[in-house]
């Protein structure tokens, strides 16, 4: 028996739509088998150049498809964050299908009905062995910004109505937008699978992505590295401080003297690369005022184009009784 409960899956590509064809009618016809009522949502990027005339007979025989073609290449997470917005299903799935495999949306949503609205997907992943020590010197810090993701978590995400309404509704979240789902305050749960093997391997993720991230991560979503800096640059002055003392003090007991030169220049190097390190932080802090006071969008849509086929012509979108009989705890709008 089919389920009652809307499912939408969305998918970000940077390649013409024909090239997903057959992921699509995979995608297709396991939500169907599913589900009664399902969309799959594609955030397509680039310019409006890149649909072409098969991308337009993609819609004509894959049911249920919505195509939504933004102005330009965005960050990952603006893209995802226009899929969110975007989708109307009860349940929401961020969904890769050249990585994560078919079976994921329906056990993801099974685990979302069950109490958790944000289902997030881990799998093992190749890293360098830089990337892993750096890692595990960066979980303390990333426990101060109260980053609490699994270690291995992976784009695949699940979220209830309500989940997908808090992320949409909380202001700029198009910044680390795994952070911000993170966030919402609902019971999340990890989903535990293995990545699909493909015959291109993807690079591991190396020590400069690592340090990118970690920097992304601290800026864009807490202030207390900013509080750090301010720290740092008090524990400077102290320093300098003190140290003039200290100088005064021997120039008082011994007179002329010219030994501490070397001391000196050690100690003037420390102090400047503190307020480099802190010049570094408030440029970025100054870069995040700026993106949120600007009134630009992070995105715009050049189009959106539906599929012209019915996966059945005689499908209402009303149930035949006024509450449903599935399990659902994560309160979708239709059991309350």
């Amino acid at each position: 028996m089919k389920s009652d409960s809307f499912v939408s899956v969305v998918l970000v590509q940077n390649q013409p739509l024909a090239t997903l064809e057959n992921d699509l009618l995979r995608i297709q016809r396991d939500l169907d088998e599913r589900f009664s009522d399902y969309e799959v949502v594609v955030i397509g990027q680039g310019t409006s150049k890149a649909y072409s005339l098969q991308d337009e007979a993609v819609l004509k025989h894959i049911p249920s498809l919505r195509y939504i073609q933004l102005t330009a290449q965005v960050h990952p997470d603006v893209a995802w964050a226009a899929a969110l917005e975007n989708a109307i299903g009860d349940f929401v799935v961020m969904f890769n299908p050249s990585e994560d495999p078919l079976k994921a949306i329906s056990e993801t949503v099974d685990i979302c009905k069950s109490g958790f609205d944000v289902v997030v997907g881990v799998a093992s992943q190749s890293r360098t062995l830089a990337y892993r020590v750096f890692r595990s010197m960066a979980d303390n810090i990333l426990k101060m910004v109260d980053y609490s993701l699994p270690r291995d978590a992976t784009g695949l995400r699940c979220l209830s109505r309500r989940a997908v309404n808090s992320v949409t509704c909380t202001g700029r979240f198009h910044h680390q937008l795994s952070m911000r789902i993170q966030k919402t305050g609902y019971p999340q749960t990890a989903y535990n699978y293995s990545l699909l093997p493909t015959d291109i391997q993807p690079p591991p993720s190396s020590l400069l992505a690592g340090i990118r991230g970690l920097l992304r991560l601290m800026v864009f979503n807490s202030s207390r590295p900013l509080r750090w800096m301010s720290g740092l640059g008090l524990l400077g002055s102290i320093s300098a401080f003190t140290f003039a003392v200290y100088s005064l003090l021997v120039h008082l007991v011994k007179g002329h003297v010219v030994e501490g030169w070397t001391t000196t220049i050690l100690f003037m190097s420390a102090l400047f690369m503190m307020q480099f390190i802190m010049m570094a932080f408030f440029g970025e802090y100054l870069g995040r005022l700026l993106d949120d006071s600007s009134e630009q969008a992070d995105y715009s849509i050049v189009f959106e184009k539906n599929s012209s086929v019915m996966v059945n012509q005689d499908r209402v979108n009303v149930l035949n009784n006024a509450v449903s009989s599935e399990v659902n705890f994560v309160q979708t709008g239709r059991n309350r």
